[in-house]
This record gives structure tokens, sequence and C-alpha cells, in this order.
């Protein structure tokens, strides 16, 4: 059986944030170990050449390593997640964002395409994050940096988050990648122009 991840989130009300709040503990300090099997994703080998199940190539174990380190997520439970989604579902189309990815993760992709640095200035723990509205407003930096990527530097981006679907996940160059690359920024933004806070979850299905 098949399973999609999703990344869902959304420019949410200040109710909404203090709601949600207790559904999200404060997340785990990264050890030193994962960040730097992150920091090493930027250069590492994700691919080995694979003659069988139909594919042309299967990840390597440091891609089976970071896909581990990226599913330690706040919060983990079903239940939780989806008041989080219902949430979410209030707003209007323009207040929020969903990417999804047949058998892959979209934020994994996301964060192996802009690289350890980029990346890690986004909010929140690999995709899942509560903000107020301050802290909508501190995060703002880096989603302009992201936004306003040359075009150089962009279509590096949209290179690696190609080369990582092809082998940790299951779509084609038909998959809009800009839109995953800017997709939690718009709404960021959207929220800090609102005075709204912002939460974001993954869930598979």
């Amino acid at each position: 059986m098949s399973v999609t991840g999703f990344w869902i989130v959304g420019a949410i009300t200040s109710a909404a944030v203090q709601r949600l709040r207790g559904l999200f503990p404060p997340p785990p300090v990264e050890t030193a170990e994962d960040l730097a099997l992150w920091q090493a994703m930027d250069e590492a080998t994700i691919a080995e050449p694979e003659l069988a199940y139909n594919r042309p190539y299967l990840p390597t174990d440091v891609v089976l390593r970071f896909l581990e380190m990226t599913g330690a997520r706040t919060p983990e439970a079903d239940a939780d997640i989806e008041t989080c989604i219902k949430a979410v579902a209030e707003v209007e189309d323009e207040d929020r964002f969903v990417a999804s990815i047949r058998k892959g993760d979209p934020v994994a992709a996301l964060f192996y395409g802009l690289g350890f640095t980029a990346a890690r200035t986004l909010p929140g723990r690999f995709g899942c994050f509560l903000l107020t509205a301050d802290e909508v407003v501190a995060a703002l930096p880096a989603a302009r940096a992201i936004l306003t990527m040359d075009a150089s530097r962009r279509a590096q981006v949209l290179a690696r988050i190609y080369a990582w679907l092809e082998v940790a996940g299951d779509e084609s160059t038909d998959f809009d990648a800009g839109g995953l690359v800017d997709g939690v920024p718009r709404i960021l933004l959207r929220a800090a122009e609102l005075g709204r806070g912002a939460v974001g979850v993954v869930q598979w299905y």
C-alpha cells in the first residue's frame, strides 16, 4: 500500500495558536551527531544504482538516516496533528499551504534542496512549528531570504529537490518544486500582514 507525505501550513489566529499550544512541547535539542549528519547532506551521495524494483536508483544509507532524523517531529500523536490540520482548514485558501509527495516527505525534499545553512533558519523542528504573531515577525528574514534568491541559486535548489525525489519520493519533474520552495515563506509573510500566528505539521496518509 502506498503512502503520501503531506506538509500542511497555515496562518492562524492568535486564539487558535493558544488553543494548540499544549500540543507542541519544546522540541528536543539536536545532538552534535544530528547536526553533523544534516550538514554532511550538502555534499553526500544520495543515490546508488539499483536494477531491481523498477527504479534506476535507491537512497544511500545517509539518506535513510536523514529521513529518520527529520521524521522525529513534534507533535507526534495523530490526534494532535489532526487538531492542527483542522485549525488550518478554518482559514481561507490564500492563508494556507499544502505540499504532498507520494512515498516522500516534502520537508526532507525542501531541506535537502536548500542545504543545511538555509534550511536551519526556518522555524520549528523539521517543518513542524507553532508561532505566535511576534514569532512570525522574527521568522521573516529567513522567509524573505528564500523568496529573493537569485536565479542561479534558485535553479540549484530546484535541481537538488528533483534529485532528491528520484531516490526518496515518487514524483516526476512535473512536481511543483517552486511551490514547495515558496510555500512556507509565503504563509509567514501572509501571517505577518494579518497579524496572525502560524502552524505547520507533517502527516502521512
